[in-house]
């Protein structure tokens, strides 16, 4: 489907530029009346437009920060376009337009040509034109009118108008901004005077010399106290710990000895050292004498002074450690004392040094002040003589112009002239594609490589048998008809392939195309220069028979090719369209089986040496497989489209079945095409 649509696009956009070209001389005196009369009432239209003329000026504006020194002063001001667009609101604002007319009526004379059109402060704003100069602070002031001096005279008075209240503000701006400037230096002065003696006022109370070396010597006592603080606390937890190492020994000697503070201690080190020299003497005496001999016993003695020496040397230390454990308490709690009178010094230093810098920067910033303050007064006295001509300069006076802005007459006539033309094309165009809608059918049918053999028109009938083909008729539309029925036959006849071929198989893609009427008209054409034969080839739904007015089942084709009738007595001839004519018979149960015998393929070789053109009625290709069966017979189709019946990408789709099938297509004939009753006969022989 992707692939369908893909060709179909190109064709419905087709445009043979031959063509296009062919159909634009053709109505070369259409184009030509309709681009005259668009251009000629354009000139009507701009030789009626009234001439305007447009004077300017060019003012350049001083930044506000330069024309008021007030400015400078305050941080956050306004940058210069930000000046410019206040300087063009109040341009544009309707007091100003105002005072304008006011002043120009009083002293103008030339408002007497003004007077001929409304004037006010509304066509003042209208007609007024304000606009940046980029990347400066000009502007540029512009007026448009019909009468050109007084276009130069509005904008000179409006300029010099905006002078002078610039001159006046600035002068009053400049008058204000020297009182304002005096009296602060007054008030800086003494707000200046008033710190300093709060200053002095402060050192003297506070007993303050250098309130910087209070705040740190402060900081280091406390420094200090900690740092002691912090080596008492660790002496505490060790005494501590021994304290519990003790208590758990509960009073026995050799678990105190366990103790490494205790044992350690060079009292008892060298008492314990003693006794073990003793014991060491006491096992050599054991070695030589009895326990009752003297030397024996003052060893034992001794021993036992010693032992009483440790046991009195231990609750020495352990005594030693319980004193220093309340000594170490003592210090603690003193030196907690002592930092919080640091601490609570520090805080009144730190206040005081707050204060003090506070009343120091109020002093800095006062005499900062009083300098700025000061440099600005002589700078306004220095500006005061410069800025008398207030912050707009006229760069540029305006002048009365001698040349239009407007109408652009040349320009305008030649833009009537190129829309005339674009017009009438755009109107032949649209024209030619409404006159002549089959025209994408034929695109349609040259992309796949099939002729266009012809078109057929449409024909209106009336009563009951509209369904039934048309055999005659009369009027001027049936004239027309047969008209392109014969057009059919000469393109056929002067086709080189085509007029070779003397069977033609007329189908059409669905059923009620047309293809019964266009064979029979085809045959009767082709009767009045040749000898023809006409056959209904189409055995699911015959027509041929009853539309000559002859039995539905009548014996034919499929009663010849089943030999159950002779040749003589299954055709019939026809004396309104004056050709044979071989019915389809008895409708079969199969009729695929009968078009594909051998006899069938006899049958149409033995015809075309009887006969000089046959003529075959086929099923439609894309309802059964039956015209295509006979397509192998006869080398061809020839298609009969309804261009109303089916849409452009209908056609293009069934197209594009047929041209994957491979079946072969001599030509195209569209049918039920819209005719041009009054150029037929061009229609007839020309778009064929």
């Amino acid at each position: 489907m992707v692939q369908q649509e893909a060709n179909f696009k190109p064709i419905d956009d087709e445009i043979d530029l031959a063509d296009l070209i062919s159909l634009f001389w053709m109505k070369k005196w259409f184009i030509l009346v309709v681009t005259s009369s668009v251009f000629f009432t354009g000139l009507v239209v701009i030789d009626k437009m009234p001439e305007v003329y447009s004077s300017s000026t060019t003012i350049m504006v001083k930044g506000e920060k330069a024309s008021n020194p007030l400015q400078s002063l305050m941080s956050g001001g306004s940058s210069s376009n930000e000046e410019l667009d206040t300087t063009i609101k109040l341009l544009k604002s309707k007091q100003f337009a105002k005072e304008i007319i006011s002043r120009l009526e009083d002293t103008s004379s030339l408002l007497n040509a003004s007077k001929k059109q409304k004037w006010d402060e509304f066509q003042l704003q209208k007609n007024l034109k304000i606009s940046t100069v980029s990347k400066t602070n000009m502007l540029e002031i512009a007026y448009e009118s019909e009468f050109p001096q007084f276009t130069a005279l509005v904008v000179n008075t409006i300029a010099n108008n905006f002078v002078s209240y610039q001159a006046n503000l600035m002068r009053h701006d400049n008058e204000k901004s020297g009182d304002w400037i005096n009296s602060k230096i007054e008030d800086v002065k003494n707000k200046l005077l008033e710190e300093e003696e709060n200053l002095k006022k402060y050192r003297t109370e506070n007993n303050v010399v250098d309130i910087t070396s209070l705040v740190e010597l402060s900081k280091l006592e406390i420094s200090q106290l900690y740092k002691e603080l912090r080596l008492l606390k660790l002496e505490q937890e060790k005494l501590k710990r021994i304290d519990d190492k003790i208590h758990s020994a509960k009073g026995t000697q050799e678990q105190i000895m366990n103790i490494f503070e205790i044992a350690n201690s060079k009292m008892i080190s060298a008492l314990t050292q003693l006794e073990s020299t003793q014991q060491a003497q006491l096992s050599q005496i054991k070695l030589r004498y009895l326990h009752k001999h003297p030397k024996y016993q003052y060893i034992e003695n001794k021993i036992l002074d010693t032992q009483e020496q440790i046991k009195s040397e231990i609750n020495t230390v352990i005594n030693k450690y319980a004193i220093r454990m309340k000594e170490v308490e003592h210090l603690i709690d003193l030196i907690q004392l002592k930092l919080k009178d640091a601490n609570a010094k520090l805080e009144q230093a730190i206040t005081k040094r707050i204060n003090f810098d506070k009343i120091k920067r109020n002093i800095d910033a006062n005499i900062e002040l009083l300098a700025s303050i000061t440099a600005k007064q002589k700078e306004t006295e220095l500006l005061n003589d410069i800025n008398r001509g207030g912050g707009i300069i006229v760069v540029d006076p305006a002048v009365t112009p001698k040349h239009p802005i407007k109408p652009k007459k040349a320009l305008l006539a030649v833009l009537s002239l190129v829309m005339g033309f674009m017009l009438s094309v755009l109107l032949v165009i649209i024209l030619h594609f409404f006159s002549d809608t089959h025209r994408k059918f034929r695109q349609i049918a040259h992309h796949y490589g099939y002729k266009v053999i012809g078109e057929i028109p449409k024909v209106r009938r009336r009563g009951k048998n509209k369904s039934m083909p048309i055999i005659s008729g009369n009027g001027k539309q049936f004239d027309i008809y047969e008209e392109c029925i014969r057009s059919i036959r000469t393109k056929i006849s002067l086709d080189r392939e085509l007029n070779k071929q003397k069977l033609i198989a007329v189908s059409s893609l669905t059923p009620n195309e047309g293809k019964s009427s266009t064979c029979l008209q085809l045959a009767k054409s082709f009767s009045e220069l040749e000898k023809v034969i006409i056959i209904d080839a189409d055995l699911r739904d015959p027509s041929i028979a009853v539309a000559l007015n002859e039995p539905r089942h009548r014996p034919g084709l499929t009663n010849l090719l089943a030999q159950t009738h002779s040749f003589d007595e299954c055709i019939f001839k026809d004396e309104n369209i004056n050709v044979d004519v071989l019915a389809s018979g008895l409708r079969p149960m199969n009729p695929l089986l009968f078009l594909s015998m051998k006899r069938f393929e006899n049958l149409l070789i033995a015809l075309q040496n009887k006969y000089d053109r046959v003529i075959l009625e086929c099923p439609p290709i894309l309802s059964v497989s039956d015209a295509l069966m006979i397509s192998k017979h006869v080398g061809g189709l020839t298609l009969v489209v309804d261009i109303q019946k089916n849409s452009v990408a209908k056609l293009n789709h069934d197209l594009e079945l047929l041209n994957q099938s491979d079946t072969k297509i001599n030509g195209v004939i569209l049918n039920r095409v819209k005719y041009d009753k009054q150029n037929y006969y061009y229609g007839s022989t020309k778009r064929a």
